[in-house]
């Protein structure tokens, strides 16, 4: 079994060691103190393609496979640890979903924008009463005709004050 990178998997690992250093790395510290996200990487994210990186092209991903998309996640996360999270959750968390178990409307209307850096996944786990511990989550939906009702608490959103569209 070969566990070298592929030569597309490597020219992946450089671009993105090489953005993430000058575009990342340089503001990490600061967005770490301030508790605070920059768009601004992330809308390059989105022009580069590292934010549809897992997803057919067809939902305007690049195809690539999961070691590159581990590599871009690994390369973003060295450069600073909450860029990495964001990233990692917006696609694993946000779009992913969509894509395995999303209707065709709903890839269309949702993980379309997100692989081509339009918009950001958001992931809700963590309640007051519960912690991040999945089980004791009491959260609800209900579906009520054609729509469903959710009801609960939730609190530390990843990506959640992006609200949407980042471009």
């Amino acid at each position: 079994m070969d566990f070298e990178l592929t030569k597309e998997q490597q020219m992946l690992k450089e671009m993105v060691e090489d953005f993430a250093e000058k575009e990342i790395k340089p503001y990490a510290r600061e967005l770490d103190k301030a508790s605070e996200f920059h768009i601004e990487a992330f809308k390059k994210m989105g022009q580069l393609g590292l934010l549809g990186i897992p997803f057919p092209e067809k939902y305007g991903g690049a195809g690539g496979d999961t070691v590159s998309y581990a590599i871009a996640v690994e390369g973003i996360g060295k450069a600073c640890g909450g860029t990495g999270l964001s990233y990692a959750a917006a696609i694993s968390l946000g779009a992913s979903p969509i894509y395995y178990f999303g209707t065709e409307e709903q890839k269309q209307e949702w993980l379309v924008p997100m692989a081509k850096g339009e918009a950001l996944g958001s992931f809700g786990l963590t309640e007051p009463g519960a912690g991040s511990d999945a089980g004791g989550t009491r959260t609800t939906a209900v579906l009520d005709g054609d729509e469903y009702v959710i009801n609960g608490e939730k609190c530390w959103i990843t990506n959640a004050g992006m609200r949407g569209k980042l471009l």
